[in-house]
């Protein structure tokens, strides 16, 4: 008996020695950073600048997979399911944490339940949009007419649920107004209306819309951020056009595995807030029409919590569903 206490009492011992030397020797071998979007998307682009800078300071190999597919739940659905040893990440962003699970009957992964946040890196403003034509030259000319004109007003978006719907259906609650929706195939589709005047405004990524309305060929009312766009200086949020406190940011983000031991989990995030704090990665992602925003895992956690009501309620609004 106490032959086995002693020996149970050195493992223990051991394990609790080895935990800290495992973490401090991570990553050993490569590093597969899974993205649910195709190459080029801007998630995509992200990832790839973050897993090169993990390459260079870690010192191993960060590589990034794509498997596009279910609104991304197809990335998302594998992480979950990997082994919470460090070696397979996954960068997403709100729609396949925060919204797929209102629209996709069988998902299969739990936002919250499944996943070890490691780290929030940016989020990705919109901006409401017009052709330069319309009659709408702020967003309390837009209000005011479609309070005047219940349904009168179209806009369009990149299909069923997809974020600039729900931003939209979001902006339609907060300022109790009611719009027709226009879905398209694809954003490019719904934008080349909107430039062509046949709808009339819609919610874009800003660094889609930003070269378009350099061009002169969309005005921009105000972006959904909660801080301006250093691209667009001059344009207001809508918190500042008279509705405090709105947001309809996407976001990217990088989480684990659940049950990633806390040590690797805390050097993979340290290191990628670090990253994310440095004037390369903040110049970069303002390229992008990104902001960088940053948050540890215990806030993250949080966040994404919040985020999937907070969608959750958008989907409801607009009655989305996806078989």
């Amino acid at each position: 008996m106490n032959f086995a206490r002693t020996a149970l009492t050195t493992l223990l011992l051991t394990l609790a020695v080895m935990h800290p030397a495992a973490a401090a020797d991570y990553p050993e071998k490569p590093v597969k950073v899974l993205v649910g979007f195709p190459a080029g998307q801007t998630t995509d682009v992200i990832a790839r600048k973050l897993a090169q800078q993990l390459s260079t300071s870690l010192k191993q190999s960060f590589y990034v997979e794509n498997k596009p597919g279910v609104g991304a739940g197809l990335a998302a659905e594998e992480v979950a399911r990997a082994k919470p040893d460090g070696y397979t990440l996954l960068a997403t962003s709100s729609g396949p944490m925060a919204v797929n699970g209102w629209i996709y009957k069988n998902q299969r992964y739990d936002s919250v339940r499944d996943f070890e946040p490691l780290a929030l890196i940016g989020v990705f403003p919109l901006v409401l949009v017009v052709n330069p034509n319309s009659q709408f030259k702020t967003v309390a000319d837009l209000v005011a007419y479609a309070r005047l004109h219940p349904g009168k007003v179209n806009y369009a978006s990149g299909g069923n649920g997809v974020t600039n719907h729900l931003v939209m259906e979001m902006f339609k609650q907060t300022a109790g107004i009611n719009l027709a929706h226009v879905p398209y195939k694809g954003g490019v589709a719904a934008m080349t209306d909107v430039v062509g005047g046949q709808v009339e405004v819609m919610f874009e990524v800003v660094s889609i819309a930003e070269p378009l309305i350099r061009g002169g060929k969309l005005r921009p009312l105000a972006v959904a951020s909660e801080q301006r766009v250093s691209t667009l200086p001059n344009v207001p949020t809508i918190a500042e056009s008279g509705f405090p406190g709105f947001r309809g940011n996407p976001w990217i983000g990088v989480v684990a595995p659940k049950n990633l031991p806390k040590p690797v989990a805390d050097k993979l995030s340290a290191e990628i807030i670090r990253i994310s704090k440095t004037p390369e990665w903040t110049r970069a992602m303002g390229e992008l029409g990104a902001i960088p925003e940053t948050m540890g895992p215990a806030d993250f956690n949080r966040f994404v919590r919040a985020e999937v009501t907070r969608w959750g309620d958008a989907v409801k609004a607009a009655n989305v569903k996806v078989d």
